[in-house]
């Protein structure tokens, strides 16, 4: 039997994939190894070893460092014998594509780039944007400032996005991870949310669902960048990002994710559920204004 080594399984993905893969016994608990970047809390050893196939979960910054990673834990993962990679990457430039305006991308093309020339077989995982981090798209709104205060959204271009919920994404990888004999070898799948929703129109359902009042404006790039660096949107640490956020939003005029893709859905067993069913959760304080990985190490 595989031994599989699972990175990020602490994290928003990794959390909910390795709790369906205990709760529905997908892969047994002998043949799993947790990764950890935190050295500290695991005794000394070889790097994945012992295991055959590797998950391997993008680090969650948009830092240079990024690739450098991803490439460290591939090339780690040759020496003590992994078989076969599955990386998670993003759904932007379209199913199956390989370039894409949207910075936040670099580092995942780079990554599948040399992950196909590495030797080992793989399977990319190419993700939609998650639908709790809408507020990113949408203008970083500090949603526990006053509701009677109109909400004022600047976006530089618009277009629709497939918003998924992370939590099914983190259900439908366990379900990769646990079936990754072929013939998903060398293949890309695309992981998409079950409908197309502008930043505009997902900020109308945040809007509906609030009660609260204004709306959105989609200005010129280096405008919209002006008037964020202006109204401190984000952290005045975090400000050189937003060139980066905006060619989300270049890509997404451009239609990179403008596409809904069947394999959530099949890999479920069930319809995904669409903004409007996560309403709650993502509308609410509680899910607040998302900015740790807004910069990178």
């Amino acid at each position: 039997m595989p031994v599989f080594v699972l990175t990020g399984a602490n994290g928003g993905l990794g959390q909910p994939m390795l709790a369906t893969i205990l709760k529905e016994n997908l892969i047994l608990v002998s043949d799993l190894r947790i990764s950890t970047t935190k050295a500290s809390s695991v005794p000394a050893e070889i790097p994945y070893s012992g295991g055959n196939v590797l998950f391997l979960v993008s680090f969650p910054s948009i830092g240079e460092a990024r690739f450098a990673l991803h490439r460290n834990g591939i090339d780690a993962a040759k020496a003590p014998g992994i078989r076969h990679v599955i990386y998670t990457s993003l759904s932007f430039s379209g199913p199956g594509g390989n370039i894409s305006v949207a910075q936040v991308v670099e580092a995942h093309l780079q990554t599948e780039a040399y992950l196909k020339q590495s030797g080992l077989t793989y399977t990319i995982v190419c993700m939609a944007t998650y639908a709790h981090l809408w507020n990113n798209y949408a203008g970083f709104l500090w949603l526990d400032e006053d509701p009677a205060v109109p909400v004022d959204a600047v976006l530089p271009g618009d277009g629709p996005a497939h918003w998924a919920n992370r939590e099914e994404l983190g259900d439908a990888t366990a379900r990769i991870v646990a079936n990754w004999v072929r013939p998903i070898h060398n293949q890309t799948l695309t992981i998409t949310g079950p409908e197309l929703l502008t930043g505009v129109e997902i900020l109308q359902k945040y809007l509906k669902h609030t009660g609260r009042t204004g709306g959105a404006r989609v200005l010129p790039v280096e405008e919209a960048i002006a008037w964020h660096m202006q109204y401190v949107s984000v952290p005045p640490e975090q400000a050189s990002f937003l060139d980066n956020w905006a060619s989300w939003h270049t890509a997404n005029s451009l239609g990179e994710s403008a596409f809904v893709d069947p394999t959530l859905e099949r890999l479920l067993g069930r319809k995904p559920r669409p903004v409007d069913d996560q309403a709650g959760e993502i509308f609410g304080e509680g899910n607040g204004l998302d900015t740790k990985d807004l910069v990178g190490i």
